[in-house]
């Protein structure tokens, strides 16, 4: 899948959820993430994610910024670089992609762009 087609779902998300655009995106990489093997060390961020983009009041942006952090540990366990070279790492790299909060159109075309880079290879 191509930026432009995760944005395209992100929008028809948005459009029939009544979703601001980010969040739409957030919940089509979570539906991508969901089916993927997740390394154990990230499974927390990961719940923090979907627990944030499901609306759930008890988690906070304070808490996607903890779960960002913790996934960012897990990344430096990786010889510099030598993440990108592993389906852990890049899945890794992919799930920052839901930790943040809020973004622009600048920000949700450059999420997919790197979403897509780390899942499938894409540009």
């Amino acid at each position: 899948m191509k930026n432009v087609e995760l944005l395209a779902a992100a929008e028809a998300i948005s459009i029939a959820e009544g979703i601001d655009q980010w969040h739409g995106l957030m919940k089509l990489l979570l539906q991508h993430l969901s089916v993927l093997p997740i390394p154990s060390e990230i499974q927390s961020p990961l719940r923090i994610a979907e627990a944030y983009w499901r609306g759930d009041s008890a988690v906070s942006a304070d808490d996607l910024e903890s779960a960002k952090s913790e996934t960012w540990d897990y990344l430096h366990l990786f010889p510099r670089g030598a993440d990108l070279k592993t389906p852990e790492g890049r899945t890794a790299r992919a799930l920052l992609c839901v930790l943040e909060p809020d973004g622009d159109i600048e920000m949700r075309s450059m999420t997919a762009d790197w979403f897509a880079a780390m899942i499938w290879n894409e540009a």
